[in-house]
């Protein structure tokens, strides 16, 4: 665990007291309070890592998404105040009207957690923003190489895949993109994924929750062991 890391969790530990103290004058004692803001907090942290994953899409889907991200978050952040009313509170009649507070309230102290720790924290979640120029269709694209979601290659030619679907038909050989975009994994002889986006299912690897490409037996154990510490390895087997 990283230095940051430490700071990180040292960050949301101090949101969950600061939301604990605005709920002060419904409970009889801050610990009690406190359980209440680590539901609400763990519903803050959904919407930072849920809003990560789908931060490159865009139109419709996106929309679609950040609102079922908000309905999940404030379903969760009702569950925690259910929590309260029935276990904490005792069923005392008056404290669920103070309790029941504005779903927009609600989303505004979710959102300046999230908005305060990608400030606090901005340097250290930047991920790449570098840029490639490739041309396509006799035409210099430039794209952002956190963009592309994964490369296939097709005899003579490649294909650039974006997070959003979009395609870029050039000339750049596989081996050529792996040297530019050396954080990028092989995990096939035709393909080269982006690691932030990719999660291990079997001998598969999901890319973006949208696309499964094969993993040949030739880079499987490599790929494994570098992702076998973290949460993109599912349902392997």
């Amino acid at each position: 665990m990283t230095r940051t890391d430490l700071f990180k969790i040292g960050y949301w530990l101090s949101g969950s007291i600061a939301i604990a103290i605005l709920f002060l004058k419904t409970f009889d004692g801050f610990f009690e309070a406190w359980l209440i803001a680590l539901f609400l907090l763990t519903a803050a942290i959904f919407v930072k890592y849920s809003y990560e994953m789908i931060r490159h899409l865009r139109g419709f889907r996106k929309w679609l998404r950040l609102i079922l991200i908000a309905l999940v978050s404030l379903y969760w952040s009702y569950i925690a105040i259910a929590i309260a009313y029935w276990y904490l509170l005792e069923l005392k009649g008056g404290v669920i009207e103070e309790l029941m507070i504005n779903p927009i309230f609600i989303w505004m102290i979710i959102g300046f957690l999230v908005l305060l720790e990608f400030q606090i924290f901005r340097k250290t979640n930047k991920k790449v923003n570098e840029t490639i120029s490739i041309y396509s269709n006799r035409k210099k694209i430039v794209l952002q190489v956190d963009s592309i979601a994964y490369i296939e290659s097709r005899s003579d030619f490649t294909i650039a895949v974006l997070l959003d679907g979009e395609t870029y038909k050039n000339n750049t050989t596989i081996s050529d993109w792996s040297k530019k975009l050396d954080h990028f994994i092989r995990i096939h002889r035709a393909f080269l994924v982006n690691p932030e986006s990719m999660v291990i299912k079997g001998n598969e690897i999901l890319v973006n929750s949208t696309w499964n490409l094969p993993m040949s037996r030739k880079y499987k154990a490599e790929v494994i062991n570098k992702f076998q510490n973290k949460n993109q390895l599912i349902n392997h087997s």
